[in-house]
């Protein structure tokens, strides 16, 4: 039985060109993602009390996880939440605009969007080695910019990512890091980051630790 699927994208595989070409998404989506989704469900299989349980309480909870599986629940199921996010609030370059609410929230706690976006790319620039960085929302609902190392995610420190950039190698193996990190921020689908901050906010008890 399936527990965690594998989502169809939103998009083409050519949609994200020229920022994440055609063979690296297929390769994050069909090798990667696709993996880590078939090893969660391997691991949540033998533990009845882990199947039905949602990633969130898997990840922010890992100190309930049985020991022999945390860190593979942590390094899977990382890998599903991070890249399920990520794959998910990318369009095509220059398609999106921002708005709504996750906007004045940016506005608030950055000052501007031109800010917002020079922090969030300089503390990818200044992220040694794979992982992530992401902007989150903190317990008391502010914004803030965070960076995780390798699968780790934010909920494992009780915030909630609602927008994150793959630092990981093999996303600019064919330009430069520079290049795509730089560029980010024109494929990025904010009406998607809205919702998901709006549905974010609805929900108090939104960490796996409670």
């Amino acid at each position: 039985m399936k527990y965690f699927e594998l989502e169809p994208l939103p998009y083409s595989d050519r949609a994200l060109e020229p920022i994440i070409d055609r063979e690296i998404l297929t390769s994050l989506y069909t090798n990667v993602y696709s993996h880590a989704i078939s090893q969660l469900n391997e691991l949540v299989e033998e533990f009845t009390d882990l199947r039905f349980g949602h990633i969130d309480c898997l990840l922010g909870g890992l100190s309930h996880v049985p020991q022999e599986i945390r860190e593979d629940i942590q390094i899977y199921g990382g890998t599903y939440k991070n890249l399920t996010l990520f794959l998910h609030t990318l369009t095509s370059p220059n398609t999106s605009t921002i708005d709504g609410p996750v906007k004045d929230a940016i506005n608030r706690c950055f000052g501007s969007l031109e800010t917002f976006q020079k922090k969030f790319t300089d503390e990818a620039l200044a992220h040694i080695g794979n992982g992530w960085t992401w902007l989150v929302i903190n317990p008391d609902n502010t914004l803030s910019i965070t960076s995780t190392k390798e699968q780790d995610n934010p909920i494992m420190d009780m915030q909630t990512a609602i927008l994150g950039i793959n630092l990981w190698e093999y996303m600019y193996s064919h330009s430069s890091r520079e290049e795509y990190i730089n560029n980010f921020f024109t494929i990025v689908n904010w009406k998607i980051v809205n919702h998901i901050y709006e549905e974010t906010l609805k929900n108090p008890n939104r960490f796996g630790h409670e």
